[in-house]
């Protein structure tokens, strides 16, 4: 048996649209088992078909490698919530991706894999922090997606705030502006070249001034109404929408009792990157981790 793990992931850090990402340590966890036809476990029932994205991403990577699909049974325990902009969709693509690549006998290297995902998924935010762990901001070169990770101050505080509603990614692309001014596009770049400095260092005074986007969050403010609640009181925190939303992520020392009624907070640390453990079976019927 294969089992896999996954961290949520928080995408755009604000000012980072489409190129920054950061992985949580809330993981949804699966496992692979041979089988005569694949079949489903702890999915909802609408999934337990050819529409289930880790099977959609287990299928596109054995077509990619020009070999049959080995059947499976996949399994599923999920801790990410769903369509709250935590990229719970990603990790579900990149767990069939990397489960695939495993039955292949490693027939693709970790960046080939990024990039079946990232042609998946349509972006490379959520699933470059996904596989890689931690601070990532990804590039393409006009080929190929790549991935950079950058270093993390053990100080920072990390706080995602989880309103009774979903947001989704349709939904939240659909407002964006077909065009964008110079102006705003210069007020972004001049700040997100800075975030992985103050990621670093942990200076919390500069990420609060450097979390101030003009490129997606005035467009999506309207389908998350308690965006700006939390800005605006937040003073001491570096506050962005998590993703597309309705999640808001939130960086600093954030005092619990500030929660609208019916919110859920984590205070998460910052997660790894995709974890992958095989288990064989022995004579009693029991697993060896290896």
């Amino acid at each position: 048996m294969l089992k896999i793990r996954v961290c949520a992931t928080s995408a755009n850090l604000s000012v980072g649209f489409d190129v920054l990402g950061l992985a949580l340590d809330l993981k949804n966890e699966f496992s692979f088992k041979p089988a005569n036809e694949f079949s489903f476990i702890g999915f909802e029932d609408q999934y337990c078909n050819e529409k289930n994205l880790v099977y959609l991403g287990y299928c596109a990577t054995f077509k990619k490698a020009n070999k049959k699909p080995v059947p499976v049974q996949m399994g599923f325990s999920g801790n990410i919530p769903i369509s709250r902009g935590l990229g719970s969709s990603s990790s579900l693509l990149v767990a069939g991706v990397f489960a695939a690549n495993e039955y292949l006998n490693h027939h693709f290297n970790k960046e080939e894999l990024f990039n079946i995902c990232v042609e998946l998924e349509g972006h490379p935010d959520n699933v470059a922090a996904a596989i890689y762990g931690g601070l990532v901001a990804s590039y393409f070169d006009g080929k190929k997606y790549h991935g950079i990770t950058y270093e993390v101050s053990p100080q920072l505080k990390f706080n995602v705030i989880v309103p009774p509603y979903e947001v989704s990614t349709v939904a939240a692309r659909s407002v964006l502006p077909r065009k964008i001014e110079y102006n705003n596009i210069v007020y972004n770049l001049s700040r997100m070249i800075h975030i992985p400095l103050a990621f670093k260092t942990g200076d919390m005074k500069l990420l609060k001034v450097l979390f101030d986007d003009k490129l997606h969050e005035p467009y999506r403010e309207n389908l998350v109404p308690d965006f700006r609640y939390y800005k605006d009181n937040l003073k001491d925190c570096a506050v962005a929408l998590s993703g597309s939303g309705s999640s808001i992520f939130v960086i600093g020392n954030m005092d619990p009792s500030i929660l609208k009624k019916g919110h859920i907070l984590y205070q998460l640390p910052i997660g790894s990157e995709i974890e992958i453990r095989k288990e064989e079976e022995n004579e009693r019927g029991l697993f060896n981790h290896s």
